[in-house]
């Protein structure tokens, strides 16, 4: 079965998201992005390590946050040696819900995984930092969550967006080529859930490879 080679990238303004973290919508919210870890280089009293970056024109230090465990690991590498802290520096886990309320505050930096983001529509080339990170997801499934309702799911990779797509299909039926996966950001994923009351309920899905890394990590 074929499945898509690229996203379709849809293109949205979003205004400063800062003020939601005071509305009653964000706990929520938060709570399910927390249910997706991702990743940052730490010492070895588990304090992220701190880079030094331009954001809006001003200068921050700032830790790092990988969507991607292997672009972490590759970090954790340049970390290791540029710090001379060696073996003291590790990976830790870090929830999403967290880190996005740092990053929409300046606080912190999110770093998408890179193929995500050409996948998403970016140039060939782009650096990963700075840019917004996608989510992939087939509007028309729909998957049923524990209280029976329905739910999006809204994956970090695209190729498990399109083994979801091609699983629902195998059970349900239908010609893939009439279905889409399409890109959001995930601060307009944020800002859908808390300022636009048809929004469907969305599962941020954990990458397969953060998943095993904490399984390991956890072992």
């Amino acid at each position: 079965m074929n499945k898509p080679a690229h996203a379709v990238h849809l293109l949205a303004e979003v205004s400063d998201s800062n003020d939601l973290f005071a509305s009653d919508g964000w706990g929520p919210i938060e709570k399910d992005l927390d249910r997706v870890p991702i990743f940052c280089c730490a010492n070895g009293q588990g304090k992220p390590l701190a880079y030094t970056v331009e954001i809006k024109d001003a200068t921050y230090t700032v830790p790092f946050f990988y969507c991607d465990i292997e672009d972490a690991k590759e970090e954790l590498e340049k970390a290791k040696e540029g710090t001379g802290l060696g073996d003291d520096v590790g990976i830790i886990p870090f929830p999403l819900g967290k880190a996005f309320q740092m990053w929409a505050q300046d606080k912190a930096v999110i770093v998408p995984n890179k193929e995500a983001i050409l996948q998403a529509g970016a140039p060939p080339g782009s650096n990963p930092i700075g840019q917004q990170v996608p989510l992939f997801a087939c509007m028309d499934i729909m998957q049923a969550n524990e209280d029976g309702g329905g739910v999006l799911p809204l994956f970090m990779v695209l190729e498990e967006a399109n083994d979801a797509l091609a699983s629902a299909l195998k059970m349900d039926g239908g010609d893939i080529d009439e279905f889409e996966i399409i890109s959001l950001s995930l601060q307009k994923a944020v800002q859908l859930l808390a300022t636009v009351p048809e929004t469907p309920a969305f599962q941020f899905m954990a990458p397969e490879k953060s998943l095993k890394y904490i399984n390991e990590y956890l072992s």
